[in-house]
């Protein structure tokens, strides 16, 4: 197959390391009343922040995926850090039939709760910190950005998680993005999401996020990829489709 030049189809990629500002909670894993923040960036998540896509009003009771990212200027791989201090905070739980904090009517004893939050992360102005942050890719659709953000790069500052933590990504973009196709299994430097896998998942091994898992150190065949100086990264099938090749 022949190999696809992005920018020919108007699609810039630019490889990101996002360090959060504050402290950053979303809830990766939920077991009776503990809440765990893991170091991973589902890229549903991450492509809504960074075109900042929200609902004023939501009708009904289940996400509409597909039709939200068909509509933004931009789509993204899943995020990792390789390491992340973290807190645990207690907390008074609310039980969510009664709306009580108690645990028995008779004794006033509190329902104690606890969440993991990831600690902030800070990188010099001058210097990221390669050891540090949350490392991913972006394709963006350049003139869609354009027309939402009056410009095609991502932008740089925005907020993330439940409680809107300030976040900062360092981008460096991949000149002139050549997708090749190959059979032969090939290991890409980042997270999978496997609904973005057009090939033949041969190996890798599972995280358990919502709102589905991703794939780690994935070995897929039969797929495109763009090889720069580091680990190849991978097409998603989701971008391929968008520019329809």
């Amino acid at each position: 197959m022949e190999p696809i030049k992005l920018a020919d189809h108007g699609v810039r990629v630019f490889a990101g390391r996002l360090y959060n500002h504050d402290y950053l909670w979303f809830s990766s894993t939920e077991i009776s009343k503990v809440s765990t923040t893991l170091p991973v960036i589902h890229n549903y998540a991450l492509t809504y922040a960074l075109s900042a896509f929200s609902y004023a009003a939501y009708w009904g009771n289940k996400p509409n995926y597909a039709e939200d990212l068909a509509q933004m200027p931009l789509y993204t791989t899943p995020a990792m850090a390789e390491s992340a201090p973290r807190t645990k905070v207690t907390y008074n739980a609310v039980d969510s039939l009664s709306l009580r904090t108690d645990i028995d009517l008779n004794v006033n004893t509190p329902n104690l709760g606890w969440r993991v939050y990831l600690d902030p992360v800070y990188a010099p102005p001058d210097k990221p910190r390669p050891e540090q942050g949350y490392t991913f890719y972006a394709f963006v659709f350049v003139k869609e950005h354009q027309a939402r953000f009056g410009d095609s790069r991502p932008q740089s500052v925005f907020r993330l998680g439940k409680k809107g933590a300030a976040v900062r990504v360092w981008w460096q973009e991949i000149p002139d993005p050549l997708a090749q196709y190959r059979k032969e299994p090939v290991r890409p430097g980042h997270l999978i999401n496997p609904l973005d896998v057009s090939g033949e998942v041969r190996a890798f091994d599972a995280i358990a996020i919502p709102p589905h898992l991703l794939l780690r150190s994935a070995e897929i065949a039969n797929d495109w990829f763009i090889f720069t100086r580091g680990a190849p990264v991978h097409l998603p099938k989701r971008v391929r489709e968008r520019i329809g090749v």
